[in-house]
C-alpha cells in the first residue's frame, strides 16, 4: 500500500483500539530516514496530546525519555510511544515506558528488518558488559531471543510499506463502570477493605496485592480522602517520595485544603524512629522495603496496609508474599489478603501488555516445588549463548530470580543474554529448576590496570569483587588473579532450608577449583538469616560498605570463600576486618546490633587486675557509679562475651560498643529508666562468679 493508505490505516486502527479499550502495539521495520520521516507525517495527521519518545531523533514536541526520567514517568499517561531502535534498545527502559500509554494509543517500534538488527550490537546495553568488552562492538544475544519472543506475539507486523501481521482484536470490554472516584469495581472493593482495617478489630492488616497498572496506589489515595472527610489522620511510607505521588495525588484530587493535612508522607526510617500515631498506616510498594522493616511497622501500628506490586517493571510482589506472609501469620494470624485483577487504563486482554509481559519474561512461571530427595538432581551450566535454544529454562530461572529479589528487573535478563562473563547455574529435577545462582566471571585485571584501581585513578565496569579486592582492601594483587562473584542464589520458596542451596554452592566451588579460580566471592544487603547462610557455605566477612543501599536500607557485605587461594590467607582477611569492624563500629548507625555482635572482634584484649575485679564487684553492689566503671565494664564484656546469653551480649554491645544513648536502650529494652537498667547490669555481674570472683 501506497505511505498515504498505511498512515491512514494507522488512524483508523487506533481508533477502533479505543472501541476496545486496548493499546495498540505496531512493530514496523524499514529504512531508519525513511521511516522517521513518515513518523513525523503521522504525527502531525493525529496531534497526539502527549508523545513519549525513547531513542534518538527526538522531535521538539515529544518527551524525551531517560534513564532519569523514565521511573518518574511510571503512573503517568501518553497517547505514543515512539521507540526509535536503530541506535541501540534499552530493554529495561522499554519495559519500563510501555505502562504509560494509555487505552487507544499508540505503541510503535521502529527498526532495522529483523534479520539485520539482531546481528548488529547494542551500545543502549553498554552499562551491563564488563571491561573490556566494547558495546560498540558486542553483539550478544538478547537482541535474537528477544525477536524469537516477539514474533509470537499478537501485535501489528510492517515492513516498509508493506502490512506483514493483522491484529487479532480482542473482543469489546463489557465491565460496568462504578460511580466517580472509582474506575474499576475491584478498586472499591479495594478501598472498603482498606475501611475495614479502620473500623474493624485492631491487629488484623490489609495485603493488597495487584499487577501493575490495576489502580492500587490510587485505591490508597482515595481511602485516605475519605477517612479525612471523616476527621481520620493517615500516614503513607513507601521505598521513596515518588513511590508514594500516586497516592498523594488522588488524595489532593478528592480533599479539600482545610482537610490536606490529614494525610502525611513519612520516610519508613524516620517512621521507626518518631513516636508519631495515626488511626492509619498506609505502606505502598511494600515488596521494596526490608522484611525486617515492615516487621517492625506491623509490631508499631495496629492498623496497616501492605500494598505490593505482584510483577512487573517496579519488582515482585510475591516474594514479598513468600518471606512476609509466614511472620503475619505468626503474628496476626487475622491478616485479609485482596488481589486486584482488572486494569485501569486498558482492558485485561490488552495485546500490548500480554506482548510486553511474553517478551521480557514477566509472566511469572508457576512454582515447581516438588521436590524427591531419593531422585537424582542434575546440575547445568549455561552460557549466554545457550538460551537461545534453552526458553523454557530462561522462563524458570528469570521467575525465580524474581520470586526471590524484588529488585529483579529487565536489566538482569539483557545481562545474561548479553554478558559472556555471566553463567547460570541450576539445579534441576525433571527439568524443573529447583535452585539457580548467577555467577559473575571477574579479576584477572592486569597489573598496571589494578594498580591505577588502587590509586583511584579508575573504576571498572563488572568487575565488583575485583574492584572492591584492590580499592578498598587495598589489595590489586588480588585483582589480578581469576574470581569468581555469586552475585544472586535463589531457591524455590517451597523448598528453601532443605538444602539445595548449599548443594548448588558447594557444585560451584567444585567448578571453581577446576577452572582455577583464586576465590569465591559474594556481596549482598546485610541481613542476620543471608549472613547465617553464607557462613555456613563457608564463605568470610571482609568489607561492610560504610552506606546503606537506598532500595533495601541495608549496608552491603562481601565474603570470601578460598579455592585456589590458602584458606589461611582468607582468615587473616577476615580477621583484619572483624577488628577494624570494632574499631569503626559507630560509623554505622543503622546496624543492628546482633550482626555488630557477629561481625566485630576486639583486639589487644587485656585481662582485668584483682583491682579492677574489685571495682565491677562494687558496681555490681550499687557502691561504684556506671560512669566510674564503664571503660572496665567493656573490657570485662570483650573478654567473656561469648560466654553471655545473646541477649545479654546484644544489652552490652548497645551500651559499650555503638555507644546508643541510654535513654534509647531503656525505652528499646523496656527498662523503666536509668536506675533499672544499672540495676539489671548489676545483676549480670553478681550471676557471673566464673567470671567475676568476689573479693
Amino acid at each position: 500500500m501506497t505511505q498515504q493508505q498505511l498512515l491512514a490505516q494507522l488512524q483508523q486502527w487506533q481508533q477502533r483500539a479505543a472501541q476496545h479499550h486496548i493499546r495498540l502495539p505496531v512493530v514496523w521495520q524499514g529504512d531508519k530516514d525513511s521511516l522517521l520521516a513518515q513518523i513525523a507525517t503521522l504525527l502531525q495527521l493525529t496531534q497526539p496530546e502527549q508523545v513519549y519518545w525513547l531513542g534518538a531523533d527526538a522531535p521538539p514536541a515529544a518527551t524525551d525519555l531517560s534513564a532519569k526520567t523514565a521511573y518518574q514517568l511510571l503512573g503517568t499517561e501518553c497517547d505514543t510511544l515512539v521507540i526509535n531502535a536503530f541506535n541501540g534498545f534499552n530493554a529495561d527502559l522499554v519495559a519500563a515506558s510501555a505502562g504509560c500509554v494509555k487505552a487507544g494509543g499508540l505503541w510503535l517500534l521502529l527498526c532495522p528488518p529483523f534479520e539485520l538488527w539482531q546481528q548488529q550490537p547494542n551500545p543502549a546495553h553498554k552499562h551491563l558488559l564488563p571491561y573490556p568488552l566494547d558495546a560498540s562492538t558486542h553483539q550478544g544475544q538478547f537482541l535474537s531471543f528477544w525477536l524469537t519472543l516477539l514474533q509470537q506475539q499478537n501485535i501489528i507486523l510492517l515492513r516498509d510499506q508493506q502490512l506483514l501481521r493483522h491484529l487479532s482484536w480482542p473482543e469489546l470490554p463489557t465491565w460496568e463502570k462504578p460511580e466517580q472516584p472509582y474506575i474499576t469495581t475491584e478498586q472499591q472493593h479495594a478501598v472498603a477493605a482498606i475501611h475495614r482495617v479502620v473500623s474493624g478489630h485492631r491487629r488484623r492488616p490489609l495485603v493488597l496485592t495487584a499487577n501493575r497498572g490495576r489502580g492500587k496506589s490510587a485505591a490508597l489515595g482515595i481511602a485516605a480522602a475519605q477517612l479525612a472527610e471523616a476527621g481520620k489522620h493517615t500516614l503513607l511510607t513507601a521505598p521513596s517520595p515518588n513511590a508514594a505521588q500516586t497516592a498523594q495525588r488522588h488524595f489532593r484530587q478528592l480533599t479539600p485544603p482545610e482537610k490536606q493535612h490529614l494525610l502525611q508522607f513519612m520516610p519508613f526510617d524516620a517512621l521507626l524512629r518518631s513516636d508519631i500515631t495515626s488511626d492509619l498506616l498506609l505502606v505502598d510498594e511494600a515488596a521494596a522495603i526490608p522484611t525486617p522493616v515492615l516487621q517492625q511497622l506491623l509490631h508499631r501500628f495496629s492498623r496497616i496496609v501492605f500494598a505490593s506490586t505482584e510483577h512487573g517493571y517496579e519488582g515482585t510482589g510475591r516474594g514479598f508474599q513468600l518471606r512476609f506472609q509466614q511472620y503475619l501469620n505468626e503474628h496476626s494470624p487475622n491478616w485479609r489478603k485482596l488481589h486486584m485483577q482488572q486494569p485501569v487504563r486498558y482492558q485485561a486482554n490488552d495485546p500490548l501488555e500480554q506482548t510486553i509481559f511474553n517478551c521480557f519474561l514477566l509472566q511469572l512461571s508457576a512454582s515447581h516445588s516438588e521436590y524427591d530427595r531419593q531422585k537424582p538432581t542434575q546440575f547445568q551450566c549455561f552460557a549466554y549463548t545457550d538460551w537461545i535454544n534453552q526458553p523454557a529454562i530462561l522462563q524458570q530461572v528469570f521467575s525465580l530470580l524474581s520470586l526471590a529479589h524484588y529488585q529483579t528487573q529487565v536489566k538482569d535478563l539483557a545481562a545474561v543474554l548479553d554478558n559472556p562473563q555471566l553463567t547460570v547455574v541450576t539445579l534441576q529435577q525433571n527439568n524443573n529448576v529447583l535452585a539457580c545462582a548467577l555467577v559473575s566471571k571477574e579479576g584477572e585485571i592486569p597489573a598496571q590496570l589494578a594498580a591505577q584501581v588502587y590509586r583511584s585513578e579508575r573504576r571498572l565496569q563488572g568487575h565488583l569483587l575485583a574492584q572492591n579486592l584492590a580499592f578498598h582492601l587495598a589489595r590489586p594483587e588480588l585483582a589480578e588473579q581469576r574470581l569468581w562473584r555469586v552475585m544472586r542464589i535463589a531457591v524455590q520458596p517451597g523448598l528453601q532450608r532443605c538444602g539445595l542451596g548449599m548443594q548448588l554452592l558447594l557444585h560451584i566451588h567444585q567448578l571453581a577449583q577446576q577452572q582455577d579460580v583464586f576465590c569465591l566471592g559474594t556481596s549482598y544487603g546485610l541481613t542476620t538469616e543471608l549472613l547465617q547462610f553464607w557462613r555456613r557455605a563457608g564463605y568470610q566477612p571482609v568489607r561492610l560498605g560504610s552506606s546503606t543501599d537506598k532500595a533495601s536500607s541495608e549496608y552491603s557485605l562481601l565474603m570470601l570463600q578460598a579455592v585456589k587461594s590458602d584458606k589461611q590467607h582468607v582468615d587473616f582477611m577476615q580477621q583484619q576486618f572483624a577488628a577494624l569492624m570494632y574499631q569503626n563500629l559507630q560509623t554505622y548507625p543503622l546496624l543492628d546490633t546482633e550482626l555488630a555482635i557477629s561481625l566485630a572482634e576486639p583486639d589487644n584484649v587485656t585481662v582485668l587486675t584483682a583491682a579492677e575485679i574489685d571495682q565491677l564487684h562494687l558496681f555490681s553492689l550499687g557502691r561504684r557509679p556506671y560512669e566510674l566503671v564503664q571503660h572496665l565494664l567493656l573490657r570485662w564484656f570483650n573478654l567473656h562475651r561469648s560466654g553471655l546469653p545473646l541477649n545479654q551480649q546484644v544489652l552490652f554491645a548497645a551500651l559499650l560498643w555503638l555507644r546508643y544513648p541510654i535513654a534509647d536502650i531503656t525505652i528499646k529494652q523496656g527498662f523503666d529508666g536509668k536506675n533499672a537498667l544499672m540495676q539489671h547490669l548489676a545483676e549480670i555481674l553478681r550471676n557471673s562468679d566464673s567470671f567475676l570472683p568476689h573479693c
